[in-house]
This record gives C-alpha cells, sequence and structure tokens, in this order.
C-alpha cells in the first residue's frame, strides 16, 4: 500500500480501505493542462484504475460547485460544508495554503472512485482531510 500518491504523503492506513483487493498496485501521475496545476494521479490495482487522486485550482467559490462537475458525485448523495463534500466514491475538499500558487483562487483535493469498491463514507472523509494536509505541504502551496 502507497503512502504517497503522485509525490504528495499519505496515510497508508487511511488509503487501504479506499481500494480493492489485489496483487499490483501502481500509480500514474497527469496533468493534462500541462502545468496549469491540476494534477491527477491515477492509482491502478492489477491494470485497472480504481482510485483518482486530483489537486485542482479554481475560481473563488464552494466545494459543491467543484464536487457536481465529478463525474463520480451525485448531488444528492453529497454530504458536507461549503469547504467540504463528501459521499461513498469521492469527495472535494478546499486545501488551506499559507503561500497558493495562485492567490486568486482556491485549491482542491477531489479523491475519486471510479472502481467498483464502495467504501464506508466515513473512510473517504478520514482519507481526504489527510490527502488535502499532504497537499496543503505540496509544491502547489508554495510560491
Amino acid at each position: 500500500m502507497p503512502d504517497s500518491l503522485c509525490g504528495v504523503k499519505v496515510s497508508a492506513r487511511l488509503l487501504s480501505p479506499l481500494l480493492p483487493p489485489g496483487k499490483t498496485v501502481k500509480q500514474e501521475n497527469k496533468d493534462p493542462l500541462l502545468d496549469h496545476g491540476s494534477i491527477h494521479c491515477n492509482v491502478m490495482v492489477d491494470g485497472k484504475t480504481v482510485f483518482i487522486a486530483s489537486q485542482t485550482w479554481q475560481d473563488r467559490g464552494d466545494a459543491m460547485s467543484m464536487a457536481i462537475v465529478q463525474p463520480e458525485l451525485e448531488p444528492e448523495t453529497l454530504n458536507g460544508s461549503a469547504y467540504f463534500q463528501y459521499s461513498e466514491k469521492g469527495a472535494v475538499k478546499r486545501v488551506d495554503c499559507r503561500a497558493p500558487k495562485k492567490p486568486d483562487e482556491d485549491l482542491y483535493a477531489i479523491p475519486r472512485i471510479p472502481g467498483p469498491q464502495k467504501p464506508d463514507v466515513a473512510d473517504v472523509k478520514a482519507f481526504t482531510k489527510n490527502y488535502a494536509k499532504g497537499v496543503a505541504q505540496s509544491d502547489q502551496c508554495r510560491r
């Protein structure tokens, strides 16, 4: 079980309940907008993408506006607040950056679960808090 997702330190204990069983775990780091700050870390178990951890900048707003555009997150399944929305298939949490690379935007940590697994909502919530702390200590939050 990895203790980091594409360079962001996470708790392997908190990640484990979100992944299905399998023999091999691999990661693939993608920056689809070529260094515009959106980073996607795909986690593959036995060759299938089952988990995606993203870091995305967005104009100032709230977590719900980010959550409803995520493929795995249905608005009727979401719980939370203006800064943190979550369900059993993923979450969106605003990251608290002390010196954000993009001071006029908000950074969000977005774990998504496109695989067949259906973890407990409490596990998704706990992992997301841990992942957001890791993202807050990454280069995304340093000028």
